[in-house]
C-alpha cells in the first residue's frame, strides 16, 4: 500500500476492469484530461489512446481537483 497518488490505464471496452477499479475507489478521468495523462505518463499510439481510459485513485483527485 502506498500513499502515492495512481493511475490505471485500461481499454474502454474493458468494462470489466474498470467496474473492478471503481469498486476499489478509482474514477474515471474525462477524456481531455486523460489525453494529457496519457501523453505524460505512457507511451501509446493516437488510436490506443482514444480506446483507452485512465483512472484516478482518491489521492491523486485531492490533489488534481483544480487542475
Amino acid at each position: 500500500m502506498t500513499n502515492a497518488p495512481a493511475l490505471i490505464g485500461t481499454w474502454a471496452d474493458a468494462l470489466w476492469a474498470i467496474r473492478f477499479y471503481q469498486n476499489h475507489g478509482f474514477r474515471v478521468v474525462g477524456p481531455e484530461r486523460k489525453d494529457r495523462l496519457l501523453q505524460r505518463y505512457w507511451n501509446v499510439p493516437p488510436r490506443q489512446m482514444e480506446a483507452s481510459v485512465v483512472l484516478a485513485d482518491d489521492t491523486w483527485w485531492k490533489l488534481n481537483e483544480t487542475a
